[in-house]
């Protein structure tokens, strides 16, 4: 506590730590002179007593205001976790559909905003400097304690790499002492389900025989289009969601010769790209125009009769698995629920085997808007060495 000036207060009482009451030669009423954390300094209110037991009382009554009021423990808005995952939103609103995908700041605000266990409601009134490593273990351990069944480990990490981005925006702002250790998450792969070669021209064989006979989903009929769906996605490498083979437009769409191609622009998961597909791809694009050939440059690739791309995207899952049912391919042999995905993890797995291991991986996975590390971890570790695989691996 600071020492009372000796010309102006008097009979100064300490009550409880930071907290006292003094009297001045100027008033007959007693002061309370009280520490508030969040403004880092004293605070000063007359009691409007003159009688220092009415005058305690009175404190007691500010007191249980600042408290009610969290003003003696409040972090200042702008140091708090909150605040700068604020800013990161904002940033990464900013570069979505334009630098980045159009998901790419609405995946992480679903974490940042979940009302039950997302990052502000667990650290948003938080001062960010006060945030241990050990604080981030309990809240993993957490977001497990808030569920029927523990959350994955790549949704962990998922919410790990939201709290780094975070911690490196407070940091920009020299708001932040020092960047915490993100605590590791140890991960068990499951390589992606795919198809097999047998599995593949099965899944085709079924989709043509229901076509012939006018299966409708949902009262939805499965026509020639879904079918090309099927074989453009193998050729192309493209992720079957919304900002990527649904986004992609006519005016998207480039045919080049030497290597015959199709070069597509995609916004994709991982932002902008330029789409090499294989030859056969040029083939089922002008087979698509003939179906539609009234098409304009700014339609859309695949069922443009459905300008809501969402709704567009969910009609093909329920096509896709009415036709892997009938198939009995929905469950692979290790228990793996097939979707839409499988086709691109195909089309991934096949060109290494097609190419007797001669692709160059890098150019691949940059192609597939995915990383090298990735191929490996999921698309590629399941495969066995062919006799050409061997054969090249062997070669000087």
């Amino acid at each position: 506590m600071v020492s009372m000036s000796r010309n102006k207060k008097t009979h100064q009482k300490t009550i409880r730590k930071g907290v006292s009451i003094y009297k001045t030669d100027s008033s007959p009423f007693w002061y309370a002179r009280i520490w508030v954390n969040s403004k880092n300094k004293y605070m000063v209110r007359s009691t409007q007593e003159t009688s220092r037991i009415d005058a305690i009382e009175v404190v007691d009554e500010i007191l249980t205001k600042l408290q009610t009021n969290t003003d003696l423990n409040r972090i200042p808005k702008d140091k708090t976790f909150s605040y700068f995952s604020g800013l990161l939103m904002k940033q990464q609103t900013a570069m979505s559909g334009k630098t980045r995908s159009e998901r790419f700041a609405k995946d992480d605000e679903k974490i940042i905003l979940r009302k039950d266990d997302g990052l502000d409601a667990y650290f948003g009134n938080r001062d960010i400097n006060g945030i241990t490593t050990y604080d981030l273990r309990d809240y993993i351990s957490y977001l497990d304690d808030n569920r029927d069944e523990s959350l994955s480990s790549s949704s962990k990490s998922k919410h790990l790499t939201i709290i780094g981005k975070i911690f490196k925006v407070a940091y920009e702002k020299d708001a932040l002492d020092k960047m915490p250790l993100l605590p590791k998450v140890s991960k068990q792969d499951n390589p992606r389900p795919s198809f097999s070669e047998k599995e593949y021209k099965l899944l085709l064989k079924t989709t043509r025989e229901v076509i012939d006979e006018e299966v409708k989903v949902r009262g939805i009929l499965i026509t020639d289009e879904f079918y090309y769906f099927i074989v453009f996605m193998v050729h192309s490498f493209m992720r079957p969601i919304d900002s990527e083979i649904f986004s992609v437009r006519h005016q998207d769409i480039t045919i080049k010769d030497n290597p015959e191609r199709l070069e597509i622009k995609v916004k994709g998961k991982t932002g902008y790209r330029t789409v090499s597909t294989m030859p056969d791809a040029v083939d089922f694009y002008q087979k698509l125009i003939r179906l539609n050939p009234d098409y304009e440059a700014k339609d859309y690739l695949f069922f443009n009769d459905y300008p809501n791309r969402n709704t567009a995207l969910r009609n093909i899952n329920r096509q896709f698995n009415y036709i892997l049912d009938r198939a009995d391919l929905k469950v692979t042999s290790g228990g793996e629920i097939r979707s839409p995905y499988a086709l691109r993890h195909y089309s991934l797995q096949t060109r290494l085997i097609k190419s007797k291991g001669k692709v160059n991986i890098f150019n691949l996975a940059k192609n597939a808007g995915t990383s090298v590390e990735q191929l490996e971890r999921f698309y590629l570790k399941n495969l066995e060495l062919s006799d050409e695989l061997v054969e090249n691996l062997q070669t000087f």
